[in-house]
């Protein structure tokens, strides 16, 4: 009620939770044009609505997101349950949370010039995406959004692929160095906050791997590390799936 009516593009977000038909229970994403304050959260322009539509949702995602918040995982995000009404017809319970990425109210950088963002997952679906040479991971490129950058004009192709090209380099060389028992690209403090809340709430999903972010606050810098975070995704937990 304290925030004042303002314009909002909404759009469908997810994979195996977005599906059915139109008036099905399903998650959506969030931006304003300017930043916004909802329930006295840090303010931002993106944000999301979860559908809790998966048996057990209203409070798997709620208390990993606490936990992580406790054990102090990097960007970790804050739930507000609400009841969601649109054009006044109620569509049940939702969690209410910010959209990770590079904004004060989520992984918040003094300069994001050079920063990026991954998610490793198997739905391997983004507009940049590359396996790396020693695990065959799918690597999905988040943050730059590489696709926007080109439709604003904001970048060339050839400079896109210039970037993404430093990207692949950049991550090889990280997982290069893991698989030989390496740390010097990694900020081993944060990922072991990242498995301290996968390992409480018996979130299996990294093994797939699906929805596990990471960044690197500056890819142009050898002594940049690679920090995983924020946690993310907490459906299938807590042995929901055996």
């Amino acid at each position: 009620p304290d925030m004042a009516e303002t314009a909002v593009q909404i759009r469908g977000r997810g994979n195996t939770s977005w599906s059915g038909s139109y008036s099905s229970k399903n998650p959506y994403r969030l931006k304003f044009a300017s930043k916004v304050k909802p329930f006295g959260m840090t303010k931002g322009k993106s944000w999301v609505l979860l559908s809790n539509k998966q048996t057990g949702s209203m409070t798997s995602n709620a208390l990993a997101m606490k936990i992580a918040d406790m054990v102090e995982s990097r960007g970790c995000n804050h739930v507000i349950p609400v009841e969601l009404y649109i054009n006044g017809y109620y569509r049940g319970s939702y969690n209410f949370t910010e959209n990770p990425g590079f904004s004060n109210n989520s992984i918040d950088l003094d300069d994001e010039t050079n920063a990026v963002m991954l998610e490793l997952d198997s739905y391997y679906d983004e507009y940049k995406r590359f396996r790396d040479t020693s695990y065959n991971l799918p690597v999905n490129v988040k943050e730059p959004d590489f696709e926007d950058d080109i439709n604003a004009g904001l970048l060339t192709e050839g400079e896109v692929e210039e970037r993404f090209s430093l990207i692949q380099q950049n991550f090889n060389t990280f997982t290069q160095d893991t698989k030989f028992g390496g740390t010097s690209h990694l900020d081993v403090d944060a990922f072991v906050r990242a498995m301290l809340v996968n390992d409480l709430v018996r979130n299996e999903e990294y093994k797939h791997p699906k929805s596990w972010k990471l960044y690197n606050p500056d890819i142009t810098n050898s002594d940049s590390l690679w920090t995983f975070g924020p946690v993310w995704d907490f459906d299938w937990s807590y042995g929901y799936d055996g």
